[in-house]
């Protein structure tokens, strides 16, 4: 008996129709919004509000995408993105003297100041060897003074200044970031900056 209802429910199952999974087309364009992401050995998916989560440990490394304004600060396990103004030309790499452009390429932090004009600021180690071989063969001076650092104006509004581009080339945050920033970065912490 138990054999003959197995084999009932069997062909009962076999006779169900299963609808194919429907295909939602979705839009080509990427909605973008800051978000950090935990990563630890395989990616857990979490996305918080860059603003909820404080930087809690040295960090590690910057990464910067000039392209999408954005400075990664990577400590832990963990990144936090923070809106940048850069250089009034920000396209392109940073060659001499005033040309308004941020560097591209690895660099590294040499030094903090506390009481720099652009609030508190993070000393990039440009020009490095490379960008002093090429200036040389350009016959020009490639400049340097690049920091990461805060607002240089008491009228700047500290939520849109990222809106424009109005540092000489250098990486520009509100107070109240380079402040947290500032206080977790060690001297030598590699910065890559990337187009």
């Amino acid at each position: 008996m138990k054999t003959l209802l197995i084999i009932v429910a069997i062909l009962t199952l076999g006779c169900i129709e299963i609808d194919p999974p429907k295909i939602v087309p979705h839009s080509s364009k990427k909605k973008h919004v800051d978000t950090i992401q935990r990563f630890r050995t395989k990616p857990i998916g979490v996305a918080e509000e860059n603003r909820k989560i404080s930087i809690t440990s040295t960090i590690k490394s910057f990464k910067v995408s000039k392209r999408k304004q954005k400075l990664y600060a990577y400590f832990g396990d963990t990144v936090k993105v923070f809106r940048i103004s850069l250089g009034g030309q920000p396209v392109g790499h940073k060659t001499q003297q005033g040309d308004l452009k941020t560097p591209e390429g690895l660099y590294k932090i040499t030094f903090k100041n506390p009481k720099s004009r652009g609030y508190k600021s993070l000393k990039i180690s440009y020009p490095n060897e490379a960008d002093k071989a090429n200036a040389r063969q350009m016959g020009v001076n490639p400049g340097g003074d690049i920091f990461i650092h805060g607002l240089w104006w008491e009228n700047q509004d500290p939520k849109n200044h990222w809106k424009t581009n109005w540092t000489l080339g250098c990486i520009a945050l509100n107070n109240q970031e380079i402040e947290e920033i500032f206080n977790y970065t060690e001297v030598n912490t590699p910065i890559l900056i990337l187009p």
